[in-house]
């Protein structure tokens, strides 16, 4: 005699995620996708400032071609009525503060963050007066660790820079001014010294993070490039523009 089976029904092995299983499920999800969030704005941030120097570069250029074939650097650009429209102003004095002459030059006008280049030039270098004896007038400078600021080069002639991506102070490519905190001239010394009207001295120094002490120069994140006199004249010279007859 067989032994009699009794069956109680399939044992039903699938069931659904418990409340607690879902949560960590999102929680780890959520630092995931926080993690990636990360260097995805970093990487953004890098291709931003490769595409800025890029252009700064290009307008560098320019701007000794510029020299070669007019024998003289060109003023910034003029503004009408209270827009630049790219053109050189015909003349200037001191040292000339303003906007990069696109038009003038043929490059292009804005950052990667759609804010106008800025551009100093001595009115030295702006009539075709100048020669091989002639000395700029602006200096560049950085910032040391310890909050000293020695000079990196001088004698410049020109300097074309990016307020960079907090573009406290720039000019939106629209003629927009960009507003800057109450605490601008405080916190962000650096920055605020490279955008001073007639200044000749800018600072150029590895970026610093909201909140960096003022003692070490504050935020900074401008982008700042220069010609130095001896490559000026050295393309001028190649080119049997200096000296002149």
């Amino acid at each position: 005699m067989k032994p009699r089976i009794y069956r109680t029904g399939h044992l039903n092995l699938t069931r659904g995620f418990t409340l607690i299983e879902m949560a960590i499920v999102l929680i780890i999800i959520t630092l995931v996708v926080g993690g990636a969030l990360v260097p995805l704005g970093a990487q953004i941030e890098q291709r931003q400032r490769a595409e800025t120097q890029k252009t700064l570069d290009e307008i560098k250029e320019a701007l000794i071609g510029y020299a070669v074939s007019q024998g003289k650097l060109p003023c910034p650009s003029a503004v009408v009525p209270t827009i630049p429209n790219g053109v050189a102003t015909a003349s200037c004095s001191g040292i000339a503060t303003g906007y990069i002459p696109w038009d003038t030059l043929g490059v292009n006008n804005k950052d990667a963050w759609g804010n106008l280049i800025h551009y100093a030039v001595d009115a030295q270098f702006t009539t075709t007066a100048f020669g091989l004896g002639t000395t700029g007038s602006i200096t560049i400078k950085t910032r040391n660790a310890d909050g000293s600021t020695p000079s990196i080069s001088s004698n410049i002639p020109v300097v074309v820079l990016s307020l960079g991506k907090n573009g406290y102070g720039a000019m939106s490519a629209d003629g927009i001014n960009l507003s800057t905190p109450a605490t601008f001239a405080t916190n962000n010394p650096d920055e605020y010294q490279n955008q001073n009207v007639n200044s000749n001295t800018f600072y150029s120094r590895t970026p610093a993070p909201q909140g960096t002490a003022t003692t070490l120069g504050g935020e900074f994140d401008d982008m700042v490039v220069w010609i130095s006199p001896n490559i000026l004249f050295n393309r001028m010279v190649a080119a049997s523009v200096l000296p002149r007859n």
